[in-house]
């Protein structure tokens, strides 16, 4: 169980909220995290304002074995303000997986994603960039970068065989930063051990002849040598990057969290993730490679790390947790 979530009842209201981290006093001393809230009014007139959001907060909390008694709690919630889009991950044999394998993962991001993009089907072309960070590296190919890649534009790649995935998406148009604090980032924090163990990468796994260490960026926290623990994605999109979607939840940027898809068969999933897509979000840049404010919704999007595209210099390498094996 990876997912983070609060909801909060007031008597006037009820507090959605989607963590980075869990509720454990660490997690948001030593190291960097993201909150992402929204307060929804209490409405006892009315029953179930069914939306979107509110549909997709139901079967999440269904998914999550949520009792009935407290998701009825939110018959009177009303959902209408809503504007973020939540998406979640369950692990595959969950009861409602088996039929609804679109609701989830990389795949539910598609269907998020479509909603915002103005690209027909058959004049489709790659052109987001997206800057993905987490605290956990997990077994990356370039097959999944793609699968990954082509979903973010809104686009399923499953009917797909791999060879016109990749005629469609060339490796070298696969535009990915995987952003990971590097063994120089962690060991120099100011907090020391305790933040370290929240870095979760092992030496194999980067070491394997597949894993894509082109990929790989530094991260720029907002707090200087301080770990960065938020799981986002900064989507940038269009002719001028200055448009897109900015992701934030439990999920890393790993398969076992967005999931592997497998072409005639159903896709795999590992973890239990939830987080929300901020949609039509407007990007500041100082130049392609630096973002320096995001706005959604006429608010600030205030990360706990700046959004800076610099690559892994030749010696760098990700900080391998001596406690994972």
């Amino acid at each position: 169980m990876h997912t983070k979530l609060m909801l909060l009842v007031y008597p006037r209201h009820v507090r959605f909220a989607i963590l980075t981290g869990n509720l454990v006093e660490e997690e948001w001393t030593v190291v960097q995290n993201s909150v992402f809230i929204q307060d929804f009014p209490l409405d006892y007139t009315c029953v179930f304002s069914a939306n979107e959001f509110s549909t997709s907060l139901a079967l999440s909390l269904h998914d999550l074995s949520v009792p009935y008694s407290v998701v009825a709690r939110l018959n009177h919630v009303d959902f209408t303000r809503a504007r973020a889009r939540i998406v979640t991950t369950v692990p595959t044999g969950g009861k409602r997986v088996h039929m609804n394998m679109e609701s989830y993962g990389m795949l539910r991001l598609a269907r998020v994603v479509d909603q915002f993009s103005t690209q027909k089907a058959e004049e489709w072309e790659p052109d987001a960039r997206l800057y993905c960070i987490g605290s956990s590296l997990g077994k990356l190919d370039t097959n999944w970068l793609r699968d990954f890649y082509m979903c973010a534009h809104g686009w399923d790649p499953q009917p797909l065989a791999l060879n016109a995935r990749a005629s469609i998406v060339p490796e070298n148009m696969i535009d990915i930063a995987v952003a990971f604090p590097t063994h120089s980032d962690v060991a120099t924090n100011v907090y020391g051990k305790p933040a370290m163990q929240y870095v979760m990468a092992k030496q194999n796994v980067y070491e394997n002849p597949k894993f894509p260490k082109s990929c790989m960026f530094r991260v720029q926290p907002r707090v200087n040598r301080t770990v960065v623990h938020a799981k986002a994605i900064v989507a940038r999109t269009g002719e001028r990057q200055n448009r897109g979607w900015v992701y934030l939840g439990s999920h890393n940027f790993t398969p076992a969290a967005w999931g592997r898809l497998q072409r005639g068969e159903s896709p795999y999933y590992n973890n239990y993730e939830m987080g929300v897509v901020l949609l039509d979000v407007k990007y500041e840049c100082r130049s392609q490679d630096c973002v320096s404010k995001i706005v959604w919704e006429n608010t600030n999007v205030v990360l706990p790390f700046s959004p800076v595209w610099v690559p892994y210099g030749r010696s760098d390498a990700p900080y391998f947790n001596p406690d994972i094996q």
